[in-house]
């Protein structure tokens, strides 16, 4: 049997395995902008898009430019 197995086996051993707690975050609108980069479609995809697609890209694309300092 494998070291790695036989942690697993031992009671304490699922506690090793388990999930971690997420670490607190300093400045969470810096976060969302790390992972988030602009919505730039074509004009093609723009005239296909619904009116409530529309909106929500504009707003996210507003939510960038205010947090992030995206610019058009």
């Amino acid at each position: 049997m494998g070291k790695a197995l036989m942690i697993a086996m031992l009671p304490g051993g699922l506690l090793l395995a388990g999930c971690t707690t997420p670490a607190l975050v300093d400045n969470p609108r810096q976060v969302w902008c790390d992972h988030n980069q602009p919505r730039r479609s074509s004009a093609s995809v723009v005239a296909a898009m619904t009116r409530p697609e529309l909106d929500e890209m504009n707003a996210y694309n507003g939510k960038g430019a205010r947090w992030c300092g995206w610019v058009p």
